[in-house]
């Protein structure tokens, strides 16, 4: 391992420049119970670092394997003492996964000069003086910060309130052993400085660009997610419902009530498809006429990224990522997440289309873009941090 800065030693020579390939490094995810988005991202960042394993708590299905890459994801609770109660901790969810980070050992797993964490609990992670800790922040804690008081009064809410209150104080704390971040989009870099007080470096996950094609128009608009009220499908139904524009909803069934699932099935004009595979939603990008997205708020969200991908334009909601990444008519409009502003959306696009080509605008989130974005960042942490001995991104 790569000696550390003390008193009167910078570690590598003033002006050197790290190289990855000189760097032991190592990747934490928080928790694995099936197989997501999450997974999928950090698969491709352990690929990116020439990692062939994760260190995570819980393992996949031995008969269900990773379906991103030839990444193992291991189970760190299996090291933990008692084991038996640790990974009935790790079954809890939240409430104990700080705690178990933090009791890793990271000497026992090759002592990385760099450990790069997924997730919110890992940030929990003691490690060495001289190990660099950068953590991919999907987003600070949703529940414990900018939808708190979005739930807070439901009757989960007010029965959670003593514990929610406990994690954000621990989620708070544990940032101090958090060398830097990357954030998946500017809008969890504005929640990383509001929350944390912190800087970090945007890095958009990964899209590969190469399996989304063009396959024309079948009249058709598509939403692509569950079925939540988070993801605004009420509006949507109620939007198309009563319209002469086909919709094709595909997705698993969410949260939305059951009101709503009988407008769904009542609708000529709608289309459940449910839960579909990657090759019939690569199909779906491919022929649907444009999509529609209505998530609140969102990260960054991947949809809208993987419909300009295929050509197709976007018709979002004004907030959250997708909204800055579509510009008016150029590859989708945007709308105020009702079903009026939908349907005038609907209407620009029908009238005018749009004038850029989709496709140029998703290159940005070319996985060989994300490598290469992941690799320089890490070396320019990590000189930092070897030459200084400081805390990077902290004012």
């Amino acid at each position: 391992m790569t000696d550390g800065a003390t008193d009167g030693d910078t570690g590598a020579s003033e002006g050197a420049a790290t190289s990855l390939a000189d760097l032991d490094v190592a990747v934490a995810h928080w928790g694995i119970n099936a197989w997501g988005g999450a997974e999928y991202l950090v698969t491709h960042l352990a690929q990116a670092l020439d990692c062939d394993r994760v260190y995570t708590l819980g393992e996949p299905d031995p008969d269900d394997p990773n379906p991103y890459g030839d990444v193992q994801f291991v189970d760190v609770t299996r090291d933990l003492s008692p084991a038996p109660l640790r990974r009935l901790q790790s079954q809890a969810g939240r409430v104990f996964e700080y705690a178990l980070w933090e009791d890793v050992d990271w000497r026992e797993y090759g002592d990385p000069d760099v450990l790069v964490t997924s997730g919110a609990t890992t940030r929990a992670v003691i490690t060495p003086d001289d190990t660099l800790h950068l953590n991919y922040c999907h987003s600070p804690p949703r529940w414990f910060y900018d939808l708190y008081h979005d739930r807070k009064d439901s009757l989960v809410g007010q029965l959670a309130r003593p514990l929610v209150r406990y994690l954000r104080m621990r989620d708070a704390t544990v940032d101090l052993r958090v060398d830097g971040y990357f954030a998946n989009s500017p809008i969890v870099a504005r929640r990383i400085r509001k929350f944390y007080d912190r800087d970090a470096e945007v890095l958009y996950p990964p899209v590969d660009l190469s399996a989304y094609e063009n396959h024309g128009d079948e009249g058709f608009y598509l939403h692509l997610g569950r079925l939540d009220e988070e993801k605004g499908v009420p509006a949507v139904v109620e939007a198309f419902a009563g319209s002469d524009h086909r919709l094709v909803l595909a997705g698993g069934r969410g949260d939305v009530s059951e009101d709503v699932m009988d407008r769904i099935r009542r609708a000529d004009t709608i289309d459940y498809r449910g839960f579909v595979d990657e090759d019939e939603k690569y199909d779906l990008l491919a022929t649907c006429r444009a999509l529609v997205f209505n998530g609140r708020d969102e990260d960054f969200g991947i949809v809208p990224i993987e419909a300009n991908a295929s050509g197709k334009a976007v018709l979002t909601r004004d907030e959250g990522f997708p909204a800055l990444f579509v510009d008016e008519g150029e590859n989708g409009y945007r709308h105020d997440g009702s079903a009026e502003g939908i349907e005038e959306a609907i209407g620009l696009f029908e009238r005018d289309g749009i004038t850029a080509d989709p496709r140029e605008r998703a290159a940005q989130f070319d996985v060989s873009a994300f490598r290469t974005r992941l690799r320089e960042g890490i070396e320019r942490y990590y000189d930092e941090f070897s030459h200084t001995g400081a805390f990077v991104g902290r004012d």
